[in-house]
């Protein structure tokens, strides 16, 4: 599970010393834990600052002797003393190895944007199975509900009259277990939540739904009430990341138009960086594929694509070229409270420049 005191601390980081940002694919299906070390050893190659020494021994000396390799992934980030951060991932990631003055957080924004927390419900006219998702790791919270129904064989009249108890008794099982899901929700600050069952209980559960649970529902499958924890969670994943993608979509055809009408919404690297800049920035929106250089003002910080002259901020005449200025824009967003979206495969997107954002005002 990833923190949000963990994202915080890393935003926060202000050290003198270049931050090693380290992400691996530590699943070992199909390869070995020195493939991945080699691997490793071939990104830092590449990194466009040499990090400290002390750093990438202390990575690799994690590797060696302290880290499970239960994790299909893992993200490192290291500064001398100043920093270190190592966080298990629930995905296999592409290896990436970075030096910079902050840490480079896009993939793990990614991460947390596709894993998040959100309650699975399996259920049937006897019984409802309860599990919390979060950080792509599940929690098992199962609840019984109401009687046990028994199959009753005898025919005739009394077998109508028996066979009209079971449906209520299994209409109320279903009333109270969309219950114990909505008051689950409720002390847990939950909004998301994907259900499961049979067909014909799922049908009859989403007639059920009050108003709020139904805004919540992402999605349903059917299974098995016995269905191992496992076989729940990358069938709720599926249906998470499906809703993800959709949610992403609608956010990115909100800014572009509300852009376009001159309302609250920005397009492209400089727009985006002046609304982080005054603070008004809801929603981030990242292509996952952008990259970008800019230019930093030294005494307000203000970053874009290109500055000369004076500061429109500040005046400051005194500027730093900055190597990753998308990885900063990140840094802003989730330092000003806003939402930051890492966004896959939306053509959109690319063509507004990569990158947008929805306006608080």
């Amino acid at each position: 599970m990833i923190a949000k005191s963990e994202l915080a601390g890393l935003v926060g980081y202000e050290g003198d010393l270049p931050v090693l940002s380290v992400y691996l694919d530590t699943d070992l299906s199909d390869k070995s834990k020195d493939g991945v070390k080699l691997m490793l050893r071939q990104r830092l190659k590449g990194v466009d600052r040499s990090p400290e020494a002390g750093d990438v021994e202390r990575v690799f000396r994690f590797l060696d002797y302290e880290y499970d390799w239960q994790p299909r992934g893992v993200a490192i980030f290291a500064a001398g003393d100043a920093l270190w951060r190592t966080i298990p991932l629930p995905i296999s990631v592409p290896a990436r190895a970075y030096c910079s003055t902050k840490p480079v957080v896009r993939t793990l924004m990614d991460v947390v944007d596709r894993f998040g927390r959100y309650a699975v419900a399996l259920v049937d006219r006897e019984a409802l199975r309860l599990f919390a998702v979060e950080g792509g790791k599940i929690t098992p919270l199962s609840e019984v509900v109401g009687e046990e129904l028994k199959h009753h064989r005898q025919g005739g009249w009394a077998a109508a009259r028996y066979q009209r108890h079971e449906d209520h008794l299994a209409l109320h099982n279903l009333k109270q277990a969309i219950e114990v899901v909505d008051h689950y929700m409720e002390d847990h600050d939950l909004v998301r939540w994907v259900l499961g069952g049979s067909e014909e209980v799922l049908a009859q559960v989403k007639g059920l739904l009050p108003s709020r649970l139904r805004r919540g529902l992402i999605g349903e499958f059917p299974v098995n009430m016995a269905a191992r924890p496992a076989e729940v969670l990358q069938r709720s994943l599926d249906i998470a990341m499906e809703a993800d993608t959709r949610e992403e979509q609608q956010l990115v055809q909100e800014a572009i138009t509300a852009a376009n009408k001159g309302g609250a919404g920005v397009i492209g690297l400089a727009d985006s960086l002046y609304a982080l800049q005054e603070g008004r920035v809801q929603s981030l929106l990242v292509d996952e594929a952008l990259s970008a250089s800019g230019t930093m003002c030294a005494h307000c910080e203000y970053i874009a694509p290109h500055l000369g002259g004076a500061c429109p901020f500040c005046g400051g005449t005194e500027f730093h070229e900055v190597a990753d200025a998308v990885n900063r824009a990140i840094h802003k967003a989730i330092d000003g409270g806003a939402d930051v979206n890492i966004v896959r495969e939306n053509e959109a997107l690319r063509e507004a420049g990569g990158i947008a954002a929805l306006l608080r005002y």
